[in-house]
């Protein structure tokens, strides 16, 4: 298993997705996930919006990556989500949105938050697999692709 994988499991896989704006993509993250976590999707929803009023969660090359520390959630959430359809919003390099990863960790885990944080925008880098995970709309290939984001292929 590669290092950058290490720590990182992803609980809800949702590709596919059709939205029209960055809030949009962000309030079916929300919804999403609220329900996975049993907590107010409202709540979620409003936590994403005060952080990315203070900070994009865009980082470039169609890539979003949202994330909170939260006191409700006890065990970390990690959420993938591809887009049926690009979703313009101001990133760095002008390209739209078309793959979110959310990341929620207990408000305690501090230093592992960041940690998984950079796992995952490493894991992102991967511009081969990114490629991949825009080119699939199967949960079990979007899975497969994150489970071994360098060694998978596809059998025919």
């Amino acid at each position: 298993m590669t290092d950058y994988i290490k720590d990182i499991q992803f609980d809800l896989i949702v590709p596919g997705v059709k939205a029209l704006t960055h809030k949009q993509a962000l309030l079916n993250m929300a919804q999403q996930a609220a329900d996975f976590l049993n907590i107010s999707e409202k709540i979620l929803y409003s936590r994403l919006m005060d952080k990315e009023e203070i900070a994009s969660s865009t980082i470039g090359d169609g890539i979003a990556i949202p994330h909170l520390k939260m006191r409700r959630v006890r065990v970390p959430f990690t959420m993938m989500m591809t887009m049926g359809n690009d979703v313009h919003h101001e990133t760095p390099d002008g390209k739209p949105v078309n793959i979110y990863s959310l990341l929620i960790s207990p408000a305690e885990d501090g230093p592992l938050h960041l940690r998984r944080l950079s796992r995952i925008s490493r894991l992102l880098r991967n511009e081969s697999l990114c490629q991949r995970l825009r080119d699939t709309q199967d949960r079990d290939v979007i899975q497969s692709l994150l489970i071994d984001p360098e060694g998978w292929t596809l059998a025919a």
